[in-house]
């Protein structure tokens, strides 16, 4: 998802020339509408990458429709619901995990759900995707009458969330035996509550209704096929183009709401604005290699130096500054971790300087800027080159300058800021990691390039895996809080931007189900008896 958005990208293999039809069914189908006459919910999205959710790395949210996750989670509680699978029972060693899988769900082929396709899927994820480090515990799994009984060589605390994740979803074994990986990237049905009717590379995807459909999601009220029956997502627009549309009509949903837009369709009186964004923390690494920042006072001064209040300034209304590495969107969330890095790491100037004085560095020549042994404290910055990276490079070199270091902002696409950071090629690099549980995370902080950023990998490591295998939440929370004073205490990571994200839609469209976290659900959207959605009292 992409709220769900996963972090790295791989190629997508997209063997298409011209307009392609993908039937799960034999229901027809146009890019204009039904054959009766009723619209199309149109919805825009991103570009997709295919319909094989295990060979893809990026799959947005409304890709969702097409692909329900094993198991859904309580946005308000992070409890685990059910979701395909209708029970979920842990052994109390956590090496035995139960699912069961009922009668009556079937794929959009008409094939009915059965338990052997889970663990065909799983071993296919294991072979093809780029997250199966995510259940890589498993060591067997077997069927018990419409169960899989999943036996684990470890527990790995990690490995719900991404059965909670549609990227361990489900795909008919028959078509998994059967379609090379090229054809499984657009030519599969995974099971959801729409499957994919006709994809126009670059363009849209026509998706039609289930009708086998049935989920046993407690937040939907209706919990089979939805009565919203076609749905087109439209991945080209530009955003005034894409601001004015859902407005008049043009458009019914927005999955990702433009920023510069975001006021004007809040103001509008037929437009529904809310947040949908999983937790996406933004942050600077210091390379303490860097004869600049061997001391770990010089590191703690900078650090000391920036200024958040100043900081939220220059953020959008999708920003917010942050001040722990595990947002409070994500699972083993603490607000002991931020309480601790204000307390130790928070702005202080003053403090600033005197770290600086006493490690050497003063303004000798009186230019503004400190110096030591004839060289004045200049660094580079190596942000991403979008808007908010580079705002956020703005208001901390202005801090940095009113303690005397000099900042310079070299910007860059992304894959390359985060490439100079894994080659050691950097001294300041600002980064980035979307995902609400806490593990994906913790293994990369400070650990693109260890040498450069983790003083103490092996105690740092050997907590991550010691977490890991913790069963119970609460004490899980716990250490990933000492995980992440650790990280603080190195002084080579600073917290700066809490990233969110929103969502709209047309006012006259109820019904939809939707979490701050990104999930989207069109069961229960009220269409009158023809299956129109619009203005329906």
């Amino acid at each position: 998802m992409r709220k769900s958005k996963k972090i790295t990208s791989i190629l997508a293999l997209i063997l298409v020339v011209s307009l392609v039809v993908l039937s799960g069914c034999s229901s027809e189908s146009t890019s204009s509408g039904s054959s009766d006459g009723v619209k199309p919910l149109i919805i825009h999205d991103d570009s997709w990458e295919g319909t094989d959710l295990f060979q893809v790395s990026y799959w947005t949210d409304m890709q969702c429709l097409i692909a329900d996750p094993i198991l859904e989670k309580d946005p308000e509680t992070k409890d685990v619901l059910p979701g395909i699978a209708s029970d979920s029972q842990w052994s109390e060693d956590g090496l035995t995990w139960t699912l069961t899988f009922p009668e009556g769900m079937k794929y959009s082929t008409g094939e009915q759900v059965e338990p052997e396709d889970f663990i065909a899927s799983v071993e296919y994820g294991r072979k093809v995707s780029p997250y199966a480090d995510g259940y890589a515990a498993i060591e067997s799994m077997e069927v018990d009458g419409r169960n899989v009984v999943v036996h684990l060589s470890e527990y790995q605390a990690d490995m719900v969330y991404n059965f909670q994740s549609v990227f361990v979803g489900m795909i008919d074994k028959g078509e998994l035996d059967t379609l090379s990986s090229d054809e499984m990237l657009w030519g599969c049905h995974p099971y959801g509550a729409y499957y994919v009717d006709e994809y126009q590379p670059g363009a849209h995807v026509i998706l039609k209704a289930n009708e086998g459909y049935k989920t046993n999601n407690p937040m939907l009220k209706n919990q089979g096929a939805s009565s919203v029956k076609e749905v087109k997502i439209i991945f080209t627009g530009e955003n005034f183009t894409l601001a004015q549309g859902i407005q008049n009509g043009d458009y019914d949903v927005i999955s990702m709401l433009p920023a510069e837009y975001y006021q004007e369709l809040v103001d509008a009186e037929n437009i529904d604005v809310h947040e949908a964004y999983g937790a996406e923390v933004n942050y600077a690494e210091i390379n303490m290699t860097d004869p600049l920042f061997q001391d770990i006072n010089v590191r703690k001064a900078l650090i000391h130096a920036i200024s958040r209040e100043n900081l939220g300034m220059y953020l959008s209304d999708f920003e917010k500054p942050a001040y722990s590495l595990v947002l409070e969107k994500c699972l083993n969330y603490s607000e002991e971790a931020v309480e601790y890095y204000k307390d130790n790491y928070g702005y202080d100037p003053e403090l600033s300087k005197k770290l600086l004085a006493e490690a050497g560095w003063t303004d000798t020549d009186n230019d503004g800027f400190v110096d030591k042994d004839g060289q004045k404290f200049t660094f580079e910055f190596n942000s991403r080159d979008t808007e908010m990276p580079k705002k956020v490079a703005q208001s901390v070199q202005i801090d940095l300058k009113a303690v005397g270091i000099d900042m310079q902002i070299k910007t860059q696409n992304w894959s390359y800021v985060n490439q100079d950071v894994v080659d050691g090629n950097f001294q300041i690099g600002f980064l980035g990691l979307g995902w609400s549980e806490p593990f994906l995370l913790v293994d990369k902080f400070c650990n693109r390039n260890p040498e450069c950023t983790n003083p103490d990998p092996e105690n740092y490591n050997a907590m991550v895996a010691d977490a890991r295998k913790t069963l119970d939440y609460t004490e899980r929370t716990e250490k990933i809080t000492a995980i992440q004073k650790k990280l603080f205490d190195f002084a080579t990571i600073i917290p700066l931007v809490d990233n969110t994200g929103y969502r709209c839609w047309r006012s006259e469209i109820q019904g939809i189900v939707h979490t701050p976290t990104g999930g989207f659900y069109l069961g229960d959207v009220v269409t009158d008896e023809s299956g129109n959605f619009r203005s329906v009292k």
